[in-house]
């Protein structure tokens, strides 16, 4: 069985102090490696073994977002760069686990309270400490999602 907690952590310090926005490559990575190269659209598609309309399609696709993880990492052989895909979490995984679990568990006890109230068996005792509670016990479980 996979320990969740675990995981998250070791993922959460792989990226601290990790700043995405500095790879990110606003005209895509295939051209911005090959214009620093110096290399022309020729020689990078005599390089992949393709034509130079392809690669030029390629970059347009990147700069677009569609381009194909294969595209990339042949582009990416061609120029002698290793290509590197991953997830770079927007915020703490872990907060984003608990606010999901918090949501959930919102939704049900309003849900549960609800019915109750319908069949004359109001719930009694504050909300929020329930809450807390279900989510605690949903994130234990692993049945946030």
């Amino acid at each position: 069985m996979v320990n969740h907690s675990l995981a998250m952590k070791q993922i959460e310090s792989r990226f601290k102090g990790f700043e995405s926005s500095l790879f990110k490559a606003h005209r895509g990575w295939i051209r911005q490696v090959r214009e620093a190269l110096g290399m022309t659209l020729s020689k990078l598609a005599e390089a992949c073994g393709s034509s130079i309309p392809s690669i030029a399609q390629a970059e347009r696709r990147e700069a677009e977002g569609k381009v194909t993880v294969e595209t990339l990492k042949t582009a990416a052989e061609a120029m002698n760069c290793e290509f590197v895909y991953m997830f770079v979490p927007k915020s703490e995984m872990s907060a984003f686990v608990e606010r999901k679990a918090y949501e959930k568990a919102t939704r049900l006890l309003a849900s549960a309270d609800l019915h109750m109230s319908l069949e004359d068996q109001k719930v009694k005792g504050d909300l929020e400490p329930r809450i807390q509670k279900l989510k605690k016990k949903l994130i234990d479980e692993g049945k946030v999602w």
